[in-house]
């Protein structure tokens, strides 16, 4: 009776013991807790000599694709007084979160003297992660984020295997980059930011670590965000039929030029709902209107940031850039803040998410009094 019970012990030790084997065996060894991991094949190409050998690299999404019509007179002011003209080289890239940017500058064996990220549009649009996993995210996020086991795992990256847990899903991303799905629920919508903000922090710090590993100066510029343009959706756990009802009676009388009526009403009606972007707006078009424009950028500010339909950067983003750069003694150039001076005075954007050509062109001699300074030049 006994022996049998031994070999039954015995056998459940050693099938659980296989069984864990197998779970440790199947997760993959990776240093940052992300859910996600990028391709590297797709970014592999004869291009990568040419992009390492260049004065100035620009990387980032449709931002930093914008730059593209800026780049011959930034290098011709540039090179003025130089034996060569400059070579920039713009491997930015449109609905390019910075999870792959950061992975296509690992692949440069050399680092161009001065890299400049312009980002941060776009964080919000591939999906990599899934909000169903968020306690496992929470936990791994915890574990990497202590001193004790960062440390460990820089070390010895197979202890990620026990370290982590494992979600639900890994995503690996190819060439063919897909699209989050339309939340289903303000609570999807705010869990997914959340969670991107984390990882983008994550990435910064990456980011400048790149920075001093390979011995380039970075420049960081800030998102700018059309602030002028009404929230697309309002999360659902923000809304009821009275707020909706008193937000139309607001409106009615921002339109008829009661914008002073409105903000007092309006500043009741945020105690009531809190969170609901669509609240912020109006506050923030009636102040513009009454020329509080501090107000009103803060209000439109926070109306952006708390829009479920997370399409666009907001100041969430530009906040942890500055912070980043702030802490490691990165040169940024705030772009978003540049383009908010205008708020009020000027038509600050062309469409919903690049600035007219006027803070471009402020932009673009930032840009050139930086990169001086930098080549001393």
């Amino acid at each position: 009776m006994i022996k049998k019970l031994f070999i039954s012990l015995s056998l459940i030790t050693i099938g659980g013991l296989s069984l864990l084997f197998i779970r440790i065996k199947n997760k993959p060894t990776t240093i940052y807790p992300f859910p996600y991991f990028v391709d590297s094949a797709q970014y592999k190409s004869p291009d990568l000599k040419e992009i390492s050998s260049s004065d100035i690299l620009i990387v980032g999404d449709r931002l930093g694709v914008n730059l593209d019509k800026y780049i011959p007179a930034i290098n011709e002011t540039l090179s003025k007084n130089l034996r060569n003209q400059l070579k920039i080289y713009n491997w930015s890239s449109k609905s390019e979160g910075l999870h792959r940017t950061l992975k296509k500058l690992r692949l440069l064996k050399k680092l161009p003297p001065i890299v400049i990220y312009s980002g941060a549009s776009e964080e919000f649009y591939e999906e990599r992660l899934l909000t169903a996993d968020k306690s496992t995210h929470d936990y791994n996020m915890k574990m990497f984020k202590d001193d004790r086991f960062s440390s460990l795992l820089m070390a010895l990256p197979d202890v990620s295997k026990v370290l982590y847990k494992k979600p639900i899903k890994y995503f690996y991303l190819k060439q063919n980059i897909l699209p989050f799905p339309k939340a289903s629920s303000a609570v999807v919508s705010q869990t997914r930011a959340e969670l991107i903000y984390n990882y983008f922090s994550i990435q910064l710090d990456t980011l400048a670590t790149i920075s001093r590993e390979k011995g380039s100066t970075f420049i960081y510029i800030t998102a700018p965000v059309n602030l002028e343009i009404p929230p697309r959706i309002v999360c659902d756990n923000a809304v009821s039929s009275t707020i909706i009802t008193e937000q139309s009676d607001i409106k009615k009388l921002i339109d008829s030029g009661q914008s002073k009526e409105a903000s007092a009403r309006l500043k009741k009606l945020l105690s009531q709902s809190i969170g609901n972007a669509q609240t912020y707006y109006l506050l923030g078009v009636a102040q513009l209107n009454q020329g509080l424009l501090k107000e009103a950028k803060e209000n439109l500010s926070m109306a952006a940031t708390y829009d479920c339909g997370n399409w666009r950067s907001n100041a969430i983003f530009n906040k942890l850039i500055n912070r980043n750069a702030k802490k490691n003694g990165i040169k940024v150039i705030d772009f978003s803040e540049i383009v908010t001076r205008g708020l009020g005075r000027n038509i600050t954007f062309e469409d919903e998410y690049y600035p007219q050509s006027i803070y471009y062109n402020k932009l673009q001699k930032e840009l050139i009094l930086t990169i001086k300074s930098i080549l001393k030049i």
